[in-house]
C-alpha cells in the first residue's frame, strides 16, 4: 500500500501530466482530440454547483483499492452511540445537516478520501447524502486527482461554493488547518492551526448548522517530517496557497505512510444559533466553545488510542 500510494502520487504530479504531453507531441491526431473532450469535464464547475455534483456513493464505499487501504493502517471511524445522525431518518425525506470540522490535517490526510464511504455508511442520518468536503481549488486542475475527489463527494473550498451547499440543505465537512497545518505537521506531535480559522465557524453560524469536531488520531505519526526550506515553503502557502510537504514513512519512501492506526472520533453536534450576519463578537464567542469542545474530544480519547502522554498545541 505504501509503494502504492507513491505510485498516485507520482503519477498525478508527474507522470501523467508527462505522458500527455509526450502523446500531444507524438500522437497529436489521437491525443488532442481526447485531451479537448476530457477538457470539456476539467472545466464544467461539477466542483462549484451542489446540482452538477459528481459524488458517487458506491465509489466511495466499495472501491477496493479504499478498502485495502482502510484496512492496511487500520482506519476506524468513532461515532458516539448517541449521535443524531447514526440513526435512519424517522420519516422519508427527513434529513438532519452538520458542519464537520476535522483535525489535524496531516502530511497528505489519506484519511479524508478514506471515510467518505465510512460516513455514508455509519451516518444513515444524513439519507445517503455525501458529506461536501472542501477541498484545494489546485486539487480540482489535476488529471486522476480531480476524479479523485469529485467522486468522493469534494467540492471547491471557496465560500461562495460552501454557501452554495448549505444553502441547498447538504452537510459541509473542513479541514480547517488547511495547508498550513499540513505543513506544521511533526512525527510525534498533535498540532492544530486553529487560533486564526474563524471562517468555518462564522458559516455554521450564517445557516444555523450544528458544528462537528473531529480529531484524528495517528495522522501525525503517518510521516516523519523534513523541515527542510520550510520558510520557503510557507511562503508559497501564504502567496500562492500551495503546500509542498517533505515527508517520508514506510522503507523510506516519500508520499509512503506508515502503517500506523488511524482513528478518527467524533464529538457530539454544538448546536449554533442562526444569526445572518453574524458580529465578531459572537463568532469569536462560537468559536472558542468549538475550541473546547475539540480539547475535550481529544483528552478523553488519547490515552483510549496510545496517546496518553501528547497534549494538543494550538497553533
Amino acid at each position: 500500500m505504501a509503494a502504492f500510494t507513491t505510485f498516485m502520487q507520482v503519477g498525478v504530479f508527474a507522470v501523467v501530466p508527462g505522458v500527455t504531453v509526450w502523446a500531444a507531441w507524438h500522437r497529436p491526431w489521437v491525443a488532442v482530440p481526447l485531451i479537448c473532450l476530457y477538457a470539456i469535464t476539467l472545466f464544467d464547475g461539477a466542483e462549484k454547483d451542489s446540482k452538477r455534483k459528481r459524488a458517487w456513493p458506491l465509489f466511495g464505499r466499495r472501491f477496493w483499492l479504499f478498502k485495502f487501504m482502510r484496512g492496511y493502517f487500520p482506519q476506524v471511524l468513532h461515532v458516539p452511540k448517541d449521535f443524531p445522525a447514526s440513526k435512519a431518518p424517522a420519516e422519508k425525506g427527513e434529513s438532519q445537516q452538520y458542519f464537520f470540522a476535522v483535525h489535524p490535517h496531516g502530511c497528505m490526510s489519506e484519511f479524508r478520501m478514506l471515510m467518505d464511504g465510512q460516513f455514508l455508511d455509519q451516518l444513515p442520518g444524513l439519507e445517503g447524502k455525501q458529506v461536501c468536503w472542501l477541498a484545494a481549488s489546485i486539487l480540482f486542475r489535476l488529471p486522476i486527482c480531480r476524479e479523485l475527489c469529485l467522486w468522493s463527494g469534494c467540492c471547491d473550498a471557496g465560500r461562495a461554493t460552501a454557501e452554495k451547499m448549505l444553502k441547498a440543505g447538504l452537510s459541509v465537512g473542513v479541514i480547517p488547518g488547511g495547508e498550513h497545518e499540513q505543513m506544521l505537521t511533526t512525527y510525534g506531535k498533535e498540532i492544530i492551526y486553529i487560533k486564526k480559522r474563524l471562517g468555518f465557524v462564522k458559516l455554521a453560524l450564517r445557516f444555523g448548522v450544528p458544528l462537528v469536531p473531529c480529531y484524528v488520531f495517528g495522522v501525525s505519526d503517518s510521516y516523519h517530517t523534513s523541515e527542510f526550506l520550510i520558510d520557503l515553503r510557507m511562503a508559497l502557502v501564504k502567496s500562492l496557497g500551495i503546500a509542498i510537504p517533505f515527508c517520508w514513512g514506510a522503507f523510506g519512501l516519500p508520499l509512503a505512510p506508515f502503517q500506523t492506526p488511524v482513528n478518527i472520533v467524533m464529538g457530539q453536534p454544538i448546536p449554533v444559533e442562526k444569526v445572518a450576519e453574524p458580529t465578531n463578537e459572537q463568532v469569536v464567542a462560537a468559536h472558542a466553545q468549538y475550541v473546547e469542545a475539540l480539547q475535550k474530544v481529544f483528552d478523553e480519547n488519547k490515552a483510549r488510542f496510545g496517546y496518553g502522554e501528547r497534549s494538543l498545541q494550538l497553533e
